[in-house]
């Protein structure tokens, strides 16, 4: 089957709400393709949760929204966040 996004054959497809995307494609978004990488249970869960229309609305997942339906560092996942001051 074909990556809806980029049309590269790929054997395995995730399914995005009306779209079929490949990791290499899934891995735009670094909030999930971090927990696609590291937890596939919870990626798979966080889709059924947040239920994005499709792949553009997939790309606009936010940090807050997956946050609220799963505790990350409780699953040992990191993110790095933006508002880090560094003391000297």
């Amino acid at each position: 089957m074909n990556c809806s996004h980029c049309n590269k054959e790929d054997r395995w497809l995730e399914v995005i709400g009306k779209d079929f995307i490949c990791k290499k494609c899934l891995n735009k978004n670094k909030i999930m393709g971090q927990v696609y990488r590291t937890h596939m249970n919870t990626f798979q869960f966080l889709i059924r949760k947040i239920n994005p229309a499709d792949y553009a609305a997939f790309l606009a997942i936010t940090r807050l929204q997956v946050e609220k339906f799963a505790d990350l560092k409780k699953q040992g996942i990191s993110l790095k966040t933006t508002n880090v001051v560094e003391l000297k």
